[in-house]
Parts: structure tokens; sequence; C-alpha cells
């Protein structure tokens, strides 16, 4: 017959000991989950790409850089928080009068009409009793709403020899008799990107950066020496051009990013496209991150104008928020490439103009956090 021996005083120690700590690992794990931040939403900015290119030298090296690197830029901006592509914009001209297509209309035109009637469709159904008549553009607001909030463009400078490493191992045969070497290998090549990011208006440059990514090669291999007969398997890694390339834009586009973040009055903005009886229409949508029950500020401008305004050779050179206190706009229903909110404050003798400057004021998410602490935004 076997007898369990009782727990002794030290063996109760040691357990109340091993308890606590693994009670104390709890507390700081659940601690640390608790003292993370949540992330903030962030809204992605209409922007164009004026061109993306390469230096000739790379593109005559036999791989097509300029090429590779115009391709895969929209699939980068399209995977980012912070721009969206955009090529098409809706203007009231067109969302109440859409241009006519024929068959033998070019893709663009083609695209840009169907655009525009589904984006007309959106438009009466949100204003159903909406008239042409009633679209009242100015001369210097009817541009507005047809521009994106930067121009983009980016090169690839230089890709050069970097650093390298080659380590080979093996035994002197006049001492130690075996037939066994190894070698390993490591190439690593410098990209240099720069991208710059223009004012659609006076075509200032903004933003500038300088961006790198390294190309990175491998090799390694290990054989036996059997007299005449050399046996040894080898292993390599090879960084592709394409690959390097792709990191390259990835790298840069979030650099350019993070410098127009860190530049006054370069937060994300929009244009109104129309208002009407304490509800107005704005460029953007879903597709820019925002969500019903997001409230904007709406505040309108007097623009400076060198030359004619909104013409070919004007330009505009500065403009002026007049609104004492902005306007507050909740999103109703973020659209495709429009949303329609209601304005929380409205007054009697002043009213939202076409082409107002529009700004981020509260998320959804911070108001519905607000209101279940009491705590309201000072």
């Amino acid at each position: 017959m076997k007898f369990f021996k009782r727990p002794t005083h030290n063996s109760k120690k040691w357990l109340n000991s091993i308890g606590f700590v693994a009670l104390a690992v709890l507390l700081m794990g659940n601690q640390k989950c608790q003292q993370q931040p949540a992330q903030t939403r962030q809204l992605k900015k209409n922007v164009k790409v004026l061109k993306m290119e390469a230096s000739s030298f790379l593109d005559n090296s036999g791989f097509k850089f300029s090429e590779v690197a115009q391709n895969q830029l929209s699939g980068v901006l399209f995977e980012t928080s912070e721009f969206y592509e955009r090529n098409i914009y809706p203007t009231t001209q067109s969302l109440l009068v859409p241009p006519p297509f024929t068959v033998g209309t070019p893709i663009g035109q083609k695209t840009t009409s169907v655009v525009a009637e589904k984006s007309m469709v959106q438009l009466k159904t949100w204003f159903p009793t909406l008239k042409a008549a009633e679209v009242l553009l100015s001369q210097d607001s009817s541009c507005l709403v047809s521009k994106p909030q930067h121009f983009l463009y980016g090169k690839i400078n230089a890709l050069e020899a970097y650093s390298g490493m080659n380590l080979q191992f093996g035994f002197n045969p006049s001492v130690v008799q075996v037939p066994l070497n190894a070698k390993f290998k490591m190439d690593k090549m410098r990209m240099d990107l720069s991208f710059h990011a223009y004012d659609p208006w006076t075509y200032q440059e903004m933003a500038a950066t300088n961006s790198e990514v390294f190309k990175k090669d491998y090799s390694a291999g290990f054989g036996i020496d059997l007299g005449i007969i050399h046996i040894g398997p080898e292993f390599y890694r090879v960084t592709g051009m394409a690959e390097v390339t792709l990191s390259g834009l990835k790298k840069a586009v979030s650099d350019i990013a993070k410098k127009l973040l860190s530049i006054q009055r370069q937060e994300w903005q929009t244009r109104v496209l129309l208002s009407r009886d304490n509800y107005v229409a704005i460029v953007g949508g879903a597709e820019l991150g925002l969500k019903k029950g997001d409230r904007l500020k709406i505040e309108n401008e007097v623009h400076n104008w060198m030359g004619e305004p909104c013409g070919e050779t004007g330009q505009l050179v500065g403009s002026v928020v007049v609104t004492q206190e902005p306007w507050i706009v909740e999103i109703e229903d973020a659209g495709n490439m429009m949303s329609k909110a209601k304005v929380l404050n409205p007054r009697e003798n002043e009213t939202i103009e076409v082409g107002a400057l529009t700004r981020v004021s509260q998320f959804v998410e911070d108001i519905k956090s607000q209101d279940s602490t009491g705590n309201k935004k000072p």
C-alpha cells in the first residue's frame, strides 16, 4: 500500500509563491492590453499622380523600371490608408446633364459619362425635387470641386551597390584530412527614390522626401572533395527587381504621407458639391473612409485669383476663411464618390456655398465614446 506524503510547510510556501507570480503575470498582461491606445481612423486624401518614372540609365539597363513602377503605384496607393487616386470628379454640370456617349466613344470619356450618370442618380435619390436651375455655381467655385488635394510626382533615382560579404570555411589538408568546405555570400544594393507633393492650384511644392530600400541577395553552400569529384548543394535567395521596386514605392508613399501630415493646414479636406434645404453633398464617400455618423466642419472662403477665376490661365494664389463659426454636418449616407450630410447648426442669414472648405470635426466612434462616458468635446 502506498501513502501520499502531506505537503510540508516549505512546499506550501513554494505553491503560494508560484500562485502569486502567475497572478501578477496575468494582471500585468491585462494592464498592458488596456494601456494600448486605440488606433484613430484616418481618411484618405484625393490625389492625382502626375508621373512616376525612373532615371534613364536604369530603364536602359535591361529592366523597365519606369513601366513597372507605373503599374505598381496604383495598387500601392489603393492599399494605403493615406491616399486615394482619383481621376474622375463629379461636377454639378455633368451630374445634372451627363455627357452623352456612343459606341465609338473613347474609354476615358465613356467612363466619365457612366460615372456622371451614376452620380446623378445618387443625387436625385438624395434630392428628389432638385432641378438644374437651382444649382448656381459662382465663377470662382466651379473648379473647386474638381481638383485633388495633392499632385504627386515620383522618381526612382538610382540602384547601386551598397555592401557585400563573402565567407569561406574549410580545413587545411596538411593538418587535418577532412575534405569538407562551406561558403556564404551576401550582396546588398540600395535603391533611392524621391517623391514630391504639389499644391493643385499654385503648383507650389508642398513636401518632398527621399526614401531608400535595400535589395539583399544571399547564397550558401557546402561540399565534399572526393578526389576528382566535388559534391555539395548550394542555396540562394535573390530579391527580384520588381520586388524591390514595390518595396521602394511602399516606403516612398508612406514617407511623403507622413511628411504632409506634419505640415500645418495639410490635413484631410474636401469640398461642398451641393447645398440645399439644410443638407449638403460633398465630394468623397466610402472610398475615402467616411462613415455614417461622422461629423465634418464647413467654412466658406474668399479666393484671390491671378487672372480669370477658374480659367485656363487663372491661378489661385490664396484663400481666406470668412465663416466666424463653422457649420457642423453629420454624414447620413457615405455613398460612392459623394456623401450626403445634414447641417446640425443651420442659420437663417448665411448659407453654405458650393466649393466650401470641408474638414473633419469628429468621427462617429469618438462621438459614441463620449456619449457613453458623458464627456463632451471642448
